[in-house]
């Protein structure tokens, strides 16, 4: 995620020229950052679920989610009004995280109903859902025009994958061992503590930081 913002910065600060958008290396390189993103979601949801749902600790992290969400769409929308994220990845997760619970105690079942909401978009495609208030959905035609786009069709069947997988894990005590108190593993495991900060924070920081060396180079001028 930050390799690709990186890439996208330098793109629209003239640093590189890149094609971002139709090229086939970088629309690939996205879909498996997503992929890796909602996939860990679900095993982590998964693995919390264990023991049981701690349900004041899920309704708080998805506040945190429905505000960081909106937050998103506020910044979005003041930089870029014509291609404001309406539907990203923390909006997905905010969904996604809430209609999975559902699913926890499905075991296998959660692979079938994966690969169904997987290949839905390409079974079911209609321009009804190219309507602004449903492109959310994912079955349109067209794609929509944002920033960060992460429809609910297909992307649930990642996070239905990731539920398996956690299920599976719950039940390798070798899997659930916590790390060995290196040095090493110490940046690791303070990165993905704290994953939805350095989500929120990096992009802004990142392009204020290109910015800069855009101001005082001159490329932004080219």
């Amino acid at each position: 995620m930050l390799v690709f913002h990186s890439a996208y910065d330098l793109n629209h600060f003239n640093f590189l020229s890149l094609d971002l958008l139709h090229s086939t290396f970088w629309p690939a390189f996205q879909k498996v950052i997503v992929t890796l993103f909602v996939g860990v979601a679900g095993i982590s949801l998964a693995l919390s679920a264990r023991r049981g749902l701690n349900l004041s600790r899920f309704w708080r992290r998805e506040a945190l989610l429905v505000v960081s969400a909106g937050l998103v769409s506020a910044g979005s929308y003041w930089l870029f009004p014509t291609s404001w994220i309406f539907f990203g990845v923390l909006h997905f997760m905010a969904l996604a995280s809430v209609l999975a619970l559902p699913f926890l105690r499905l075991g296998g079942w959660n692979v079938l109903l994966g690969s169904v909401a997987l290949l839905l978009p390409w079974w079911i495609n209609t321009p009804l859902f190219n309507a602004a208030g449903l492109q959310w959905v994912g079955l349109g035609t067209e794609i929509a025009n944002t920033k960060d786009y992460a429809p609910f069709l297909p992307w649930f069947g990642v996070m239905l994958f990731g539920i398996y997988i956690g299920s599976k894990l719950e039940r390798c005590s070798l899997c659930l061992r916590p790390l060995p108190r290196w040095r090493s593993f110490a940046g690791l495991m303070w990165l993905g503590k704290h994953s939805l900060v350095i989500y929120l924070a990096h992009q802004p920081l990142l392009m204020a930081f290109f910015w800069m060396i855009a101001t005082f180079t001159g490329v932004a001028e080219k």
